[in-house]
């Protein structure tokens, strides 16, 4: 969605300002009286005229409804009183599970991603294979996410790869 938005927002913006540029030189000829490039004999019930304002109504409600739904995701957690509100982000909760999973024996790296409905868990290990280790870190990671005091918990997924398991 952001990559959406971070691509259409410029593009959009680099034609509206060229829309605008191409207007003022147009104004500013008519005024000096000078004779314009392109003749335009449009009225504001014309077809083509009543098109682009249709695609533009069309093409604004979408960029409205894409940049609505572009927000700062949340995770709720549970409320300490009436009318408050607690939240973290998806990336602050994906950190808590790393800094557990990174400090078991036996893990060299791991990566974390994490949402509301699921936390995955993608860890590499040199010293133990997925069926020794694999156990192990599901428990710390799904740990790690009862500690929070969350009114919904995600879904847990973990998976270890490492060197014993690929031949």
């Amino acid at each position: 969605m952001r990559v959406l938005l971070r691509v259409l927002s410029p593009v959009l913006g680099l034609a509206l300002a060229a829309a605008g540029a191409v207007l003022l030189v147009l104004v500013a000829r008519h005024w000096a009286g000078q004779e314009l490039p392109v003749r335009v004999d449009w009225s504001w019930v014309d077809r083509p005229v009543l098109l682009l304002g249709a695609c533009l109504a069309v093409g604004g409600l979408l960029l409205l409804l894409v940049a609505s739904r572009a927000g700062v995701r949340q995770v709720a957690l549970d409320d300490p009183a009436d009318g408050v509100r607690v939240a973290t982000t998806p990336a602050s909760l994906a950190r808590v599970v790393g800094h557990r999973v990174r400090a078991e024996d036996g893990v060299v790296d791991a990566s974390v991603t994490a949402s509301r409905r699921k936390v995955r868990v993608r860890a590499t290990s040199r010293l133990h294979d997925e069926a020794s280790l694999r156990p192990r870190l599901l428990e710390v990671a799904r740990a790690a996410v009862e500690e929070l005091p969350m009114p919904v918990r995600p879904k847990v997924s973990v998976v270890v790869m490492s060197p014993k398991d690929r031949r």
